[in-house]
């Protein structure tokens, strides 16, 4: 027999379905192959390991118990912060909140172009001036 002939007849061989002839040859293989007889091994054991499984029993208020002790659990600790802290938390974020919007205030005021940059170059008075010539030959017409 060989190794894909046996490995085929592995579920018929552990459920007892196989012939004699068969299954005298299946366990000759087995001896004699160290493959697959851990294939069979681990076979085995995985179909145990469902099979043990299947008898466990499941609880139906599993999720309802775990729901009331995380929910037991935040209660505690909520219980665990004192009262003060419960109070300034709010009003600390509503500070820090009011002195963030003042510091953006102060710094964009910062910055206050002088009154030089304000005055522009002749160059470029000149440079808006031909613009505006042709706008006006043509309005003129």
């Amino acid at each position: 027999m060989n190794c894909q002939l046996c490995q085929k007849e592995l579920d018929a061989y552990r459920e007892g379905s196989l012939s004699d002839d068969m299954r005298t040859q299946v366990e000759t293989h087995l001896k004699q192959c160290p493959e697959c007889a851990e294939s069979y091994r681990i076979e085995s054991l995985a179909v145990s390991i469902i099979n043990q499984e299947k008898l466990i029993i499941p609880d139906n208020y599993l999720s309802a118990k775990i729901m009331e002790r995380i929910g037991n659990a935040e209660e505690t600790r909520f219980r665990t912060i004192s009262p003060l802290i419960r109070i300034l938390r709010p009003v600390l974020i509503t500070t820090s909140l009011a002195a963030a919007i003042f510091a953006g205030v102060l710094i964009g005021n910062i910055y206050k172009p002088s009154v030089k940059e304000l005055s522009r170059p002749l160059e470029f008075a000149l440079i808006d001036d031909v613009a505006i010539e042709s706008v006006d030959i043509l309005s003129n017409q």
